[in-house]
């Protein structure tokens, strides 16, 4: 259904909000930007299109500038803003946002140019290809930058924290595939299983499970033990 309130614009609605000390939370500016986009982009015929691309090459841009920033190794991104675009983003456009994000981080001629990044992240969902990616992401040999994963996670920590819980696993998903790039095999496989675990439908997650060798059976069982009686795969 159309939204019947006024449109505000969810920096200007949840700086109303906040504390005249305090940056607003960057879960209720993802909360905000979410309203927003679903209240402009909702209309008697569908959702609107020019809304939809609109916000993907903003996400997008945001992206690029994020990757831009001075920060130190391990620190977090601290720009609610542009967080929060990207956080929209992975609620409803998660596949070509992870395809997006992991070409720019892994791809032989990266990083990438903002038009690169915007076709990347406008193609629809079901028409990402995870096995064409994975294949020319981690199967082709090359070495990923650390420096250039190092701030992705800065990136992709703050957002797995203040997301919605779905935009959250798909993050997992996608920081497993970096992980395998890094040749990290154990925390690939415990971030994907994670992912898998909550949507078994992850394909980014499901594609770092192929790549890996299989668990011994017995220790299977031993880890069902340990995590409650729970599998995670």
């Amino acid at each position: 259904m159309v939204s019947e309130g006024p449109r505000i614009p969810f920096i200007v609605e949840a700086e109303a909000t906040a504390a005249d000390t305090d940056e607003p939370p960057l879960d209720e500016l993802i909360t905000a930007a979410t309203r927003e986009y679903l209240d402009s982009g909702m209309t008697y015929d569908g959702f609107s299109e020019h809304v939809r691309t609109t916000w993907r090459n903003a996400a997008a841009y945001d992206w690029s500038k994020l990757m831009a920033e001075q920060r130190s190794t391990g620190e977090w991104s601290s720009d609610a803003n542009r967080l929060a675009v990207l956080g929209v983003m992975m609620q409803f456009a998660p596949e070509s946002t992870c395809m997006m994000i992991a070409s720019d981080i892994l791809a032989e001629n990266a990083p990438l140019s903002l038009p690169a990044l915007r076709e990347r992240i406008n193609t629809p969902d079901g028409m990402v290809n995870t096995d064409l990616l994975f294949s020319r992401l981690i199967d082709n040999g090359t070495t990923p930058d650390p420096a250039r994963i190092d701030m992705a996670m800065g990136i992709l920590g703050p957002l797995e924290a203040n997301a919605p819980t779905d935009a959250c696993y798909r993050i997992i998903g996608l920081k497993a595939m970096l992980s395998l790039a890094m040749g990290d095999g154990e925390k690939a496989r415990e971030l994907a299983e994670q992912a898998i675990g909550y949507d078994a439908s992850d394909r980014f997650a499901s594609s770092v499970l192929d790549r890996l060798p299989e668990t011994d059976p017995a220790m299977e069982v031993t880890n069902v033990w340990e995590n409650g009686g729970h599998l995670g795969r």
